[in-house]
């Protein structure tokens, strides 16, 4: 797959990404659907602009935290699935 046909994910309209009660959540606000989000999945859902690759947002993650370069493959997969099980990404 060359890179320019590879999905890029993007947020969908109307998701917020707010701090509530010291916890960062992404919610709808006309949806009952609430996800709590760590601080590398807040960072993903910023990254989700629709431009980026997921080997682009997985790589700019390696960067930001070479201590769990190992793992953020995997996290990014796991977050991008639990954005789309909330309705909250597509890919474009």
């Amino acid at each position: 797959m060359s890179p320019s046909s590879e999905p890029k994910p993007h947020r969908k309209p109307n998701y917020r990404l707010e701090i509530i009660d010291n916890e960062l959540l992404l919610f709808h606000p006309a949806q009952a659907q609430v996800m709590y989000c760590n601080e590398t999945a807040s960072l993903m859902w910023q990254l989700c602009d629709g431009q980026r690759t997921i080997q682009d947002i997985t790589a700019l993650l390696a960067t930001s935290f070479p201590e769990a370069a190992d793992t953020i493959a995997d996290d990014v997969e796991t977050a991008l699935q639990q954005f789309l099980q909330h309705g909250a990404i597509e890919f474009v």
